[in-house]
């Protein structure tokens, strides 16, 4: 893959874009959380082009790295170990690990309370912890589905599913013709308000499919704060964004 370097302003540090050339009619700039930017432009775009538009995104690609750099505890959980912290409901909850006989997982206030036969397997950890956060999740997200979704109901929308992804893009998405909600899994990292923000945005869809101007205007109706609780999820809570 193609990559150009560009300077940032005010640090002076470089780093490097891959430029993903694509079949594709507008470009697009992401800048994730693990510092990494990708800039996806039309085949016939020249490097020119391509080097005169990153010079003039450099602050914004700044400002963006600062942010993910400041918010690096929402990141995905890489080990669970005793003291380790992942965040909960907008909370930072404390791992605690312990030898047994018997495999739980389970909460007790701020503390994640782990028993296993080998503490020190990574993987076995990783792979209990990720089935109970996987069944944290749904079981909210089926409770807030449910709460919301005497708002559509009156439409005639039928009470969707609810389906549980990794996603790096996208906090949620729906799917009408299937009368599903795909919620990323790790959304319940964030605090509970910016949660059903999204819950209600999603829902929303079954009766405007796309982010039309009656869209918004439905949204706010029935949830006038939804921009400072969308600005609050952007900020905050940037794990796969």
């Amino acid at each position: 893959m193609e990559s150009v370097s560009i300077i940032l302003p005010s640090s002076g540090k470089s780093i490097v874009v891959r430029i993903d050339r694509k079949h594709m009619k507008t470009s697009r700039l992401k800048v994730y959380p693990n510092q990494s930017v990708q800039f996806s432009v039309p085949e016939g775009i020249s490097t020119e082009w391509v080097v005169d538009y990153l010079g003039q995104k450099a602050e914004w690609i700044e400002r963006k790295l600062d942010l993910f750099a400041a918010t690096e505890g929402y990141a995905s959980t890489n080990e669970i170990r005793n003291g380790f912290s992942i965040k909960m409901f907008g909370e930072d909850l404390i791992f605690s690990v312990s030898e047994s006989t018997k495999s739980y997982i389970y909460r007790e206030g701020r503390t994640i309370c782990i028993g296993n036969k080998n503490p020190n397997d990574q993987t076995g950890l990783m792979k209990q912890f990720e089935n109970w956060w996987r069944k944290e999740s749904h079981v909210f997200l089926e409770e807030r589905v449910n709460e919301f979704y005497p708002i559509i109901k009156k439409y005639g929308k039928p009470l969707p599913k609810i389906q549980l992804r990794k996603m790096r893009t996208l906090w949620g998405s729906c799917s009408v013709n299937r009368e599903v909600v795909t919620f990323n899994q790790y959304l319940i990292k964030a605090k509970p308000a910016c949660i059903d923000y999204v819950v209600l945005h999603e829902l929303v869809h079954f009766i405007y499919p796309n982010h039309s101007k009656q869209f918004y205007d439905f949204l706010s109706i029935h949830m006038p704060d939804w921009k400072a609780r969308k600005k609050v999820l952007d900020r905050d809570v940037v794990h796969g964004l």
